[in-house]
């Protein structure tokens, strides 16, 4: 890999560190805008934290042997070592704030329009950020949904976007059960971080087999199904058609139970970098409980949703759906109170926690090479800051031995705000993301610049000659000063470098699990790093040659349905071919038809039966507003998590009371 972090050597003379007064870390970059020409400074109450311009890393040199500190670590990056989050030296004089990174003083701009969560925009309005339209140049683009290639292609290299191109990879769960089926493998010691898993109807054969061999109970999914819909238990695999598309995998009997009930772990997963790939893992999470205390599964209790499927969307309509605002209580928690339950058990909750981060890192892992080549593709220009980041949420199950499978992931996880636990997770979890990432590095007037001097390069050039390409914004700042009284040779600071050294000082309830600390787990992960076999693990097995029958037998229906469309169009054309009649016919029922239309009247219309026509009208309307029928259905649509931009639009009101917990369906 060309990014590599470990412990920092004494006789490197060029450190990147913080001011040592500096305490706390800011949520939000300054701001400033301008106007009229002149500069104004946004102002800052006393108690809130200095800019990120006030902080910004700084070059110094290494102070004497007893001043010096211990250090954090360095980056290497192509061959030239940089120290990042290095704190204990001594700053040498005054410094410029050219020779740093290059922070931006504009106004950073995000567009929330393709997201239905009202919290993301406010929280972006408290740091700083000004909200535009998709149509405008925004720097960070939020949407639920995503995107479309086109939209990766016409990207600018300051603009950044909350999905990786490629991460459908593992946020489907069969495309998810394919990649780690396949890591499997290629690390059969190393993968057992999943129960065991068919896609049928390609694996049914083998899953057919196990069943005959082992008495378990498995739970199918819908291949690309979410919330809790579609699933169901079964212990006899022949109850399964042998054309059904789903997912099987063997059921977990033995899961961690907390007071009797059986629960999930929510953990968010911040994604920054993919080439190197650098992951960040939020402190605080959710814990999901079933709503029925656990019972092994039988045949009398297998259609007991509420007792195996830890789904919010589902229990939530159970009655036993405890809100309690208590963290040792409630079907929902914090994994603050997860941990505190733990360690009243006397169970390591710092090895468990090792346990997930493995099993975070090895699923994404699973999909790298795609997300890799994914990026690249999409963004080839892109050298100023990273193009994408992504919250992730991972579904994690936890079995009697504490042992940690990972069961889904999200690439669009839920931010609504309906209980106080989702807010005292989730707006955190925002805030810290929209600080943590490398939007401020990028200054979008010289880029723009430099794009528009580029093209014209390149349209201007003779035959033969080269298109000079853009610098980083932190090699481009230079100032007459720095030209007349040039610096003592410095490594260039490259944007990667900038990134990693922004992230480090940014972390806020993050921390980071990939690079690890540990140059041993560093050693452990290069070794998944070498997959470039990207060849289906299936072949030339059962399930290959099952695939093959399945393609050729869906390619021949499509072929035979084909077929009779066009036979049934061809039919249709047949029958609408007429023999014309004699043209003296076809004059004689022109010259009717004219006169008909010649003395044409309307019919009666009765003013009667109009008043009659407006009362009712009137006595619907009434009904409808008093009955409350539009405020129960947006109510359901709203629960179910079926409401549309439109939706919000038409009805803000109705939209707004539901997020700070009204009952609209109550009597007027």
């Amino acid at each position: 890999m060309a990014l590599s972090e470990s412990q920092c050597n004494r006789d490197v003379d060029l450190t990147w560190s913080q001011p040592s007064s500096v305490t706390r870390q800011p949520t939000a970059p300054s701001r400033r805008k301008s106007s009229g020409g002149k500069s104004k400074v946004i102002k800052k109450k006393a108690d809130e934290l200095p800019s990120a311009r006030s902080k910004g890393f700084k070059p110094v040199k290494a102070a004497e042997a007893d001043n010096e500190a211990e250090v954090d670590g360095f980056i290497e990056l192509n061959k030239l070592r940089y120290r990042v989050a290095c704190s204990g030296r001594i700053e040498s004089g005054s410094t410029r704030p050219s020779d740093g990174p290059a922070f931006v003083d504009s106004k950073s701009t995000i567009c929330v329009s393709n997201s239905r969560y009202a919290m993301i925009g406010r929280i972006s309005k408290l740091l700083g950020y000004k909200l535009v339209k998709e149509s405008k140049l925004w720097n960070i683009l939020w949407s639920d949904s995503f995107p479309g290639v086109e939209l990766f292609k016409n990207m600018k290299r300051f603009q950044q976007i909350n999905h990786f191109p490629g991460m459908i990879e593992i946020c489907r769960k069969d495309l998810l059960s394919r990649n780690l089926n396949r890591m499997l493998k290629l690390y059969p010691h190393d993968y057992k971080i999943f129960p065991k898993t068919w896609m049928l109807p390609a694996d049914y054969g083998d899953a057919m087999t196990y069943a005959m061999n082992h008495k378990r109970t498995f739970i199918l999914k819908p291949d690309s199904g979410a919330q809790g819909r579609g699933i169901w238990l079964t212990n006899d695999l022949k109850t399964i058609g042998p054309n059904e598309r789903l997912i099987c995998q063997t059921y977990v009997h033995r899961p961690l139970l907390i007071d009797g009930y059986k629960f999930d772990l929510r953990v968010y997963t911040l994604i920054t970098s993919v080439d190197p790939l650098r992951m960040y893992v939020y402190n605080e999470g959710l814990a999901r409980f079933a709503t029925n205390k656990y019972v092994e599964p039988s045949p009398g209790n297998a259609n007991d949703l509420y007792m195996h499927l830890t789904n919010y969307s589902v229990n939530k309509r159970n009655s036993q759906y405890d809100l309690c605002d208590n963290d040792d209580c409630g079907s929902k928690r914090k994994l603050s109170a997860i941990n505190n339950w733990m360690t009243r058990h006397n169970y390591d909750v710092n090895e468990f926690w090792a346990n997930v981060d493995d099993v975070i890192i090895k699923t994404v892992l699973g999909a790298w090479p795609v997300l890799k080549h994914n990026y690249h593709a999409c963004f080839p220009g892109h050298d100023t800051i990273q193009a994408c980041f992504e919250i992730l949420g991972f579904d994690i199950l936890v079995d009697w031995k504490l042992k940690p499978y990972i069961l889904e992931v999200n690439h669009s996880p839920s931010f609504h705000t309906n209980e106080q636990v989702d807010r005292e997770v989730k707006r955190p979890l925002i805030r810290d993301t929209l600080s943590l990432v490398s939007t401020v590095l990028a200054d979008k007037k010289q880029i723009m610049r430099e794009d528009r001097k580029r093209v014209k390069q390149r349209l201007l050039k003779s035959k033969g000659d080269t298109v000079i390409r853009p610098r980083a914004v932190a090699g481009a700042a230079k100032t007459a000063n720095n030209e007349r009284n040039p610096p003592v040779e410095q490594p260039e600071i490259g944007s990667l470098a900038q990134q990693v050294a922004w992230e480090e000082s940014h972390m806020g309830n993050f921390r980071r699990i990939m690079p690890p600390s540990d140059p041993s787990r560093m050693t452990y992960y290069c070794k998944f790093y070498s997959q470039t076999n990207q060849v289906s693990i299936f072949q030339e097995t059962a399930a290959s040659k099952k695939r093959e029958d399945l393609a050729r037998k869906m390619r021949l229906q499509i072929e035979e349905k084909k077929a009779k469309q066009e036979q049934l169009l061809l039919q249709a054309n047949n029958r609408r071919k007429r023999t014309l009649p004699p043209r003296c016919v076809r004059e004689k029922t022109r010259q009717n038809m004219y006169r008909l239309r010649e003395h044409w009247s309307p019919g009666f219309i009765s003013e009667a039966e109009e008043r009659l026509r407006h009362t009712w009208q009137q006595m619907r309307s009434e009904a409808i507003k008093n009955l409350k029928i539009t405020e129960n259905i947006y109510a359901l649509l709203y629960d179910l998590g079926h409401l549309s931009n439109t939706d919000i639009t038409v009805y803000p009101s109705l939209y707004h009371y539901l997020q700070c917990g009204y009952d609209i369906k109550g009597a007027t």
